[in-house]
């Protein structure tokens, strides 16, 4: 019962959070709540960023995926997340520049200028399929947690309601203020708490070498690559999640919205780069906790392994304690759940409701958000009412299909020759060939290296399927007029510097193209 005192407590604060940002006029204008003014410093940005990733895929998802198939997933890890930072930076660092004087505040706006309206559109749609399974394994992860929290005190179904509704109440009354300082709030808590369980699980057998020693004489299979003892992480498996997790992060809605609300320059910088070692500590901690449960908590499999880190708080501390530590993993996911909803209502205002009612005032698109954010979590809550799939799996293969943007992305800010036929065709081909290898070999076949792939993922083929359309359709198309006006803005002399001068957006600015 305590358990459950815990996270209802959570949730009210949260909410308070959110009140307060509401009350302050921190949702004033369309500025204050869709990038909270262009404010955020870089305690606030760092930690909002960082809460926003790490989620129930980090805590559960990341501890079950460790406790089922071992050390491998620390080679991801290291693949992913040490040139993440330098990659992220290097990619948005126009959208920083760029978002600051043309006032952008969704994800569609700065493909649009560069690419024409077809761009803009299609980017909120592939980004909002390939967010929905990263909502649901969130919502599905916090849903396990209560149940076994609360010893079946609080169903599965019931906890899917239960969490959901206090993120859609602060998302819709604090914007991205309310949300970052939720996000901030819930960060410092969840890392102190994946830190006490970390040091408590390995002292539970006299250290971190004796424990790791115990789960070696007893499955040795989980220190083994190359896909021995019918394990999965083979080279070109560790490959092909780390490059859907690295490029998959760069794409998503989060960077975007981080960028347009950084105070300074500085601020983003520190919050991009910070980013990658402070997820390498905390996720490593997560993987290593998975891996040493397998000695303290036997037996799991598929689905019910996401309430391994659960069950093993409960194995190492009281119940009140343990019902605390395991709290952090909620504050984790409700944290990812508002970031990505968010963002996702933001570009459904901003870039599909906008382009179809072009008139519409601030408080209408404003408006048009918040509905957004109840409906995104209504399906999502519906998708996640039978869990079939570990939350794990379900957030790689999100990862994979938003990562094909990636092309798109680079040629919009790097490359004057990329054209819109270009960047439309690559990016239907890459998700289309995720859709299709799903449709045929389910989850497996998007996840798995294939002998029909040349033993690769089914993802990994699909991003380098889009890269190569997206090359030869660019230097067989020419640019046309949106293309070629837009390379004053985006190859601005100003671009290579670190500030945000406005000096880009006084050399195209017109009346209403600046949003």
């Amino acid at each position: 019962m305590i358990a459950v005192f815990i996270i209802t407590a959570i949730c009210v604060v949260s909410v308070y959070v959110s009140y307060v940002a509401f009350r302050r006029g921190f949702t004033r204008n369309a500025d204050d709540y869709f990038v909270a003014g262009s404010s955020l410093g870089y305690f606030v940005l760092i930690f909002s960023l960082l809460a926003s990733f790490l989620s129930a895929f980090s805590m559960f998802g990341m501890s079950s995926l460790g406790y089922r198939t071992g050390f491998g997933v620390l080679f991801v890890l290291t693949v992913n997340l040490v040139p993440l930072g330098f990659i992220w930076y290097f990619m948005h660092k126009k959208t920083f520049i760029l978002g600051r004087v043309r006032k952008w505040v969704s994800m569609g706006i700065p493909f649009g200028e560069r690419y024409g309206n077809s761009m803009r559109v299609l980017i909120p749609v592939v980004t909002i399929l390939a967010s929905i399974p990263y909502l649901v394994a969130q919502i599905q992860g916090i849903g396990l947690m209560l149940e076994a929290m609360s010893e079946g005190l609080v169903s599965y179904k019931l906890g899917l309601l239960f969490v959901p509704a206090f993120i859609t109440a602060y998302l819709i009354m604090g914007g991205m203020k309310g949300a970052a300082w939720v996000n901030t709030i819930q960060g410092l808590f969840f890392t102190l708490m994946v830190f006490v369980l970390f040091f408590a699980v390995m002292m539970k057998n006299g250290g971190f070498g004796p424990t790791m020693d115990l789960v070696y004489d007893k499955h040795p299979e989980l220190f083994q690559l190359g896909g021995k003892g019918g394990k999965i992480w083979g080279y070109p498996m560790i490959f092909g999640f780390a490059a859907a997790m690295c490029l998959g992060c760069v794409c998503f809605p989060q960077p975007y919205m981080h960028a347009y609300a950084s105070r300074s320059a500085r601020g983003f910088k520190a919050m991009l780069v910070s980013f990658g070692g402070l997820c390498i500590l905390i996720i490593t901690c997560t993987t290593l906790v998975g891996i040493a449960s397998t000695i303290l908590i036997p037996g799991l499999s598929g689905v019910e392994a996401d309430k391994v880190y659960g069950l093993v708080s409960a194995a190492v501390f009281p119940s009140w304690i343990a019902a605390i530590i395991v709290s952090g993993g909620f504050t984790a996911a409700m944290s990812t759940v508002n970031g990505l909803v968010f963002g996702n209502a933001t570009n459904i205002s901003n870039d599909l409701y906008r382009l179809i009612q072009p008139s519409a005032k601030p408080p209408e698109i404003v408006k048009v958000a918040k509905i957004s954010v109840a409906a995104i979590m209504l399906i999502c809550v519906i998708l996640a009412w039978n869990p079939k799939t570990p939350v794990a799996e379900l957030s790689v293969i999100a990862f994979g299909t938003i990562a094909v943007t990636i092309f798109p992305l680079w040629g919009a800010y790097f490359w004057k020759r990329a054209t819109q036929w270009g960047a439309v065709s690559s990016t239907v081909v890459g998700v289309g060939l995720n859709l299709l290898f799903y449709i045929i070999g389910g989850k497996g076949m998007v996840l798995n290296p294939q002998s029909s792939l040349f033993e690769l993922n089914g993802f990994l083929v699909s991003m380098i399927a889009s890269g190569v359309v997206f090359f030869a359709v660019c230097l067989v198309t020419r640019p046309g007029e949106t293309e070629q006006k837009s390379l004053a803005l985006f190859f601005h002399e100003a671009m290579d510097d670190n500030g945000v001068g406005s000096s880009p957006a006084r050399t195209v600015s017109q009346p209403g193209q600046a949003y």
